[in-house]
């Protein structure tokens, strides 16, 4: 049975667009009741800047009456959090989306506003192209499919911070929905531990890396579209794109697609791919008059850097693991994600931290 979208939300769809909505249906409520994201069939109606009739995915963003987090986090910090996130993710739309291609997909943007603290976005029906499919996890072969994405995306916007600071588009500064800054109240109640101690240089060891790109932030498998076959991927919901290490991405990806097996089978493997992918495509980046980039914002790479970045994230891997562990560990001390592979990465990461400050 499917549920009506909120009238109130197709109307403002309505009046931004000049258009039409003949047909709605619900996606799916946004966290902690936020608002909705719906699919709408658009008509352009007189003085629209719609060129044509086309198929839509709406996130419409408002404040709850009451706030009523799923897992007890309620707040000012994480309503504040939760607002920003949605401006953010309208500015990315309208600012950076249109730096990537096709091989690290997103859906354009038809339209964005803003009203007080609620935010409308429009973007095209990514399910019209072809991405139909979306799941709760991925064997290993198709996992590769979303490294290669991740890969050509964060090549894309290698030391890009001060051009986008810049032109005043609006980022995280530090990427990612669980960073320190931001996740004090979580941290707080963590129980006294070795991983707790270790917080603040873990996040500093992070944000202090020499290569710093745009993360997705928010990389997990449920944020990714699929084709029926799929040997393709797009990726939604940039409500925690922001600057740090790619590996950051890539951490949070592999816990929440592949099984724990294969987590402690192959995140090796895993990683070779996403670095292969990356080191090509940083060369790509790099090449003059290369197509493939030129839509992409300045960057300051060189080619020589490129063994250097890689070599820089690889020793982060570990880090950015123990940074989602930490999170994790105040959030939901008991959560599936905090398995034998999460553990043991940071382990790693905690050894390696011990032996710098020795």
């Amino acid at each position: 049975m499917s549920h009506p979208v909120n009238p109130h939300f197709v109307s403002w769809l309505e009046q931004h667009c000049q258009a039409n909505a003949i047909e709605t249906s619900l996606i799916q409520t946004l966290w902690s009741g936020y608002g909705a994201c719906f699919r709408a069939a658009l008509q352009p109606a007189r003085n629209s800047h719609l060129a044509a009739p086309l198929s839509a995915v709406v996130k419409c963003a408002v404040t709850p009456a009451t706030h009523k987090h799923p897992r007890g986090w309620n707040g000012d910090t994480g309503h504040n959090r939760k607002l920003r996130s949605f401006a953010i993710e309208n500015s990315f739309y309208q600012y950076a989306q249109p730096f990537t291609n096709e091989r690290c997909k997103t859906p354009r943007c038809i339209a964005a506003a803003k009203d007080g603290d609620s935010t409308l976005l429009v973007m095209e029906d990514l399910g019209k192209l072809g991405f139909t499919q979306t799941t709760l996890g991925l064997t290993v072969a198709q996992a590769e499919i979303v490294l290669t994405w991740l890969a050509e995306f964060h090549s894309r916007f290698i030391h890009t911070k001060s051009y986008f600071q810049t032109n005043n588009v609006l980022l995280w500064d530090t990427g990612t929905y669980w960073h320190l800054k931001t996740r004090e109240d979580e941290y707080q109640a963590m129980t006294p531990c070795q991983l707790k101690d270790s917080a603040s240089k873990i996040d500093s060891v992070l944000n202090n890396a020499k290569y710093q790109t745009l993360v997705h932030g928010d990389a997990k498998v449920a944020n990714f579209c699929f084709t029926p076959d799929f040997q393709s991927c797009a990726a939604v919901d940039f409500q925690y794109v922001g600057f740090g290490v790619g590996v950051k991405d890539v951490a949070y990806f592999l816990g929440s697609a592949l099984s724990e097996d294969d987590q402690v089978t192959y995140s090796e493997h895993c990683l070779e791919v996403y670095f292969k992918a990356l080191a090509l495509a940083l060369h790509q980046r790099c090449s003059v008059g290369s197509q493939a980039y030129e839509s992409a914002p300045p960057t300051a790479l060189e080619k020589s850097e490129i063994p250097l970045l890689i070599k820089e994230w690889r020793t982060l891997y570990p880090i950015a693991c123990a940074d989602f562990h930490r999170f994790l560990a105040g959030w939901s001390p008991q959560h599936w994600k905090i398995d034998k592979a999460l553990q043991h990465q940071t382990s790693i990461a905690l050894s390696m931290l011990k032996g710098s400050s020795s």
